[in-house]
């Protein structure tokens, strides 16, 4: 079906297919209100699944590798592997994820983690294999791809939603007497079904590209080998022409540029790391609906801030910086209440609920902004700040992640309260 000029129905196998990059990942994020009440490392598994996602970098290298030395595997075989493996993760995660192992004197969720790291790299390499392969389609098609990107974090979150929370727990006293058992009431279902689902979907995923790359009805949609090589040679010679034009400085040691990468790196570092890893500590004193909807909704502020960057003209400078004030005054809250756990101000108040799930949520959606923003200007200097810019990105966000992952496991800044405390009663 033709409208427009574009076809529908190759529209839809591209958001199809785009939703499959960080779905699996989005998935995971937006269970951890189930997770951290069902695996060992409770309020510090976030800190591990940050990290999880930092290592799942590594598939770049090994897609590196791949190019470099088996130059016969193709881009779509490469998105065949990595749909096909992070698939596979899902739902092995989906049975296997309460296994556990001990590390040292710790129970770990080493299984769960493992596979997260799998799951991961499908988003992770995705910028570097996914993209490229956009080139075979009109630029029209982009956009849509794009569509199918913020999909992946919107779909999960809707369906967590839908999941619930539960409720809070019922408190027993165990057998022995000598402490109290929390008995959490079941969501509509349990993360095994709710991972079946996004595996599901990454199925779709799966199929839609396999119809991409094989369907001859989309071939007229499709740029012709040697349109594809002038769209090359003019993006190689991109960069100079624009700095020409624009009077962007050429050498990335310039202070715009440096400017840039450096609060790329910043908020990557806080966006990444610290944010993710403090949020059982910031939101779970204030309630586990509180904690679900602070997740979830700040999940779903994401892709619709990277949406608006998409569809809208960008804002002007002056107001990215006013919304990066106002993210710092939000990050100093959120690390308030973190520290000061189980105990945050107005942690028996509604009111206290609520401000924190709109801190969260303004947060992602004003941070998701920026970083547009920040990409944005990038790609007016050509191909070579973006690459760059998405590298030092990597480094802050791995960074913040593994400095959040020592201080939550191994530093003393961070308390969790205890699900059922023993009553005053019963200690004396």
């Amino acid at each position: 079906m033709i409208v427009a000029g574009r076809r529908v129905d190759l529209d839809l196998a591209l958001m199809v297919w785009g939703w499959g990059s960080w779905l699996g990942v989005n998935g995971i994020f937006v269970q951890l209100p189930q997770f951290v009440q069902r695996l060992p490392e409770q309020w510090a598994l976030p800190s591990s699944i940050t990290v999880a996602v930092q290592i799942a970098n590594s598939g770049l290298l090994i897609y590196a590798f791949i190019k470099r030395f088996l130059p016969r595997i193709t881009d779509a075989m490469c998105i065949y592997g990595l749909l096909a493996i992070g698939t596979t993760a899902l739902f092995l995660n989906a049975f296997l994820y309460t296994e556990t192992a001990y590390v040292g004197s710790t129970e770990r969720s080493v299984v769960f983690i493992v596979l997260t790291i799998f799951t991961a790299m499908v988003g992770t390499t995705s910028s570097v294999v996914f993209y490229p392969y956009m080139r075979n389609f009109r630029e029209m098609y982009l956009s849509t791809y794009l569509v199918g990107e913020g999909l992946s974090g919107l779909l999960p979150s809707i369906l967590s939603l839908i999941q619930g929370i539960g409720g809070p727990p019922e408190c027993v006293l165990s057998p022995d007497g000598n402490s109290m058992q929390a008995i959490f009431p079941p969501a509509r279902f349990d993360p095994t079904v709710f991972l079946c689902i996004v595996g599901s979907l990454c199925i779709t995923s799966f199929i839609s590209f396999f119809v991409l790359n094989n369907y001859s009805g989309f071939d007229s949609e499709k740029i012709s080998a040697t349109e594809k090589k002038a769209l090359t040679e003019e993006t190689k010679e991109m960069p100079d022409e624009t700095v020409v034009m624009s009077s962007t400085p050429k050498s990335m040691l310039d202070s715009h540029w440096l400017g840039l990468f450096i609060l790329m790196a910043v908020i990557n570092a806080f966006f990444n790391g610290l944010m993710p890893s403090l949020q059982t500590y910031s939101c779970l004193p204030y309630g586990r609906q509180a904690f679900h909807l602070a997740v979830t909704l700040g999940t779903i502020a994401n892709p619709v801030a990277c949406l608006a960057g998409v569809w809208m003209k960008m804002a002007h400078g002056r107001y990215i910086a006013g919304m990066l004030v106002i993210s710092a005054g939000l990050i100093v809250y959120i690390t308030v209440t973190a520290v000061m756990s189980p105990t945050p101000p107005l942690y028996q108040e509604t009111s206290g609920a609520v401000i924190i799930v709109i801190v969260w949520v303004v947060a992602n959606g004003l941070i998701s902004y920026s970083r547009m923003w920040i990409y944005s200007k990038a790609r007016e200097g050509g191909m070579k700040p973006m690459r760059v810019l998405g590298a030092i990105g990597q480094v802050g966000s791995a960074l913040g992640s593994f400095t959040l992952f020592w201080v939550v496991n191994f530093g003393n800044f961070f308390q969790q309260a205890e699900d059922c405390p023993m009553p005053t009663l019963l200690l004396s």
